[in-house]
């Protein structure tokens, strides 16, 4: 069996030496290499003639989590718990998930992944989940808590590839997001719902592969339902490769 290429976006931070370091908690690597992938972390650094030279050797790419996407890529309202906005990622990602799209690379996308893929395809992002839209679901977990806390319920939509992935109708998952989808482009088909009505997964029919979810699936890897997601994607970046 092949084991394909797997891209991973990376972000920055400080290490406690407060000296500046590219960022990926190691989840992402091991959930990747149990599916049987090869994980490549791609940095923000990167000039677009290098990215389009690493991205034409991968199979897929997973859109990790972090910090915020700038308002101004999607023209959303602006508010002060927008943090940690990164325009050179931002700029590499977004022009990578397009190239994806048009492509038919594999996508999987989580958290912040998900909103990236979303604004990519011309959607809008609530900046601020609590101001915008209610407190009747805490989605911002306290980083207290552990990150493989289950936190609230998540619907999955029925005929689905997200439904067909995961084998369950409902479902308990983790959360670390204050932003959320807003305006959602109508190529996309909304695969779950938290009971808020927020969107919690989606994916992009008419593509080879291209799955987004809310939740972090990397952290709560002892539930089948998460391993799943992974191995899927890997299959479907392993038939790519052979494409």
């Amino acid at each position: 069996m092949s084991h394909p290429l797997i891209g991973i976006t990376a972000g920055h931070s400080l290490n406690k030496h407060g000296l500046p370091i590219i960022h990926l908690l190691r989840t992402y690597v091991d959930a990747t290499l149990v599916a049987g992938g090869v994980p490549v972390i791609i940095p923000s650094e990167l000039a677009e003639g290098n990215w389009k030279l690493l991205y034409e050797k991968l199979d897929g790419v997973i859109f990790s989590g972090g910090a915020d996407i700038d308002p101004e890529r999607f023209g959303g309202e602006t508010h002060p718990t927008v943090s940690g906005v990164d325009a050179e990622r931002d700029k590499l990602e977004i022009n990578l998930m397009q190239h994806m799209l048009d492509d038919d690379k594999p996508i999987f996308a989580i958290c912040r992944g998900m909103q990236l893929l979303n604004v990519a395809a011309g959607g809008t992002l609530y900046t601020d989940i609590a101001d915008q839209v209610g407190e009747e679901i805490k989605h911002d977990t306290s980083y207290d808590m552990p990150r493989n806390s289950l936190v609230h319920e998540v619907r999955v939509e029925e005929e689905t590839l997200l439904a067909e992935i995961l084998g369950t109708p409902i479902l308990k998952v983790n959360s670390w997001h204050h932003q959320a989808l807003k305006d959602i482009p109508p190529q996309f088909k909304i695969t779950a719902y938290s009971p808020d009505g927020l969107v919690e997964g989606m994916e992009l029919p008419d593509h080879p592969f291209a799955l987004a979810v809310q939740w972090h699936p990397e952290w709560i890897q002892e539930h089948q339902p998460m391993r799943n997601l992974f191995s899927a994607f890997v299959d479907a970046s392993r038939l790519n490769g052979k494409g």
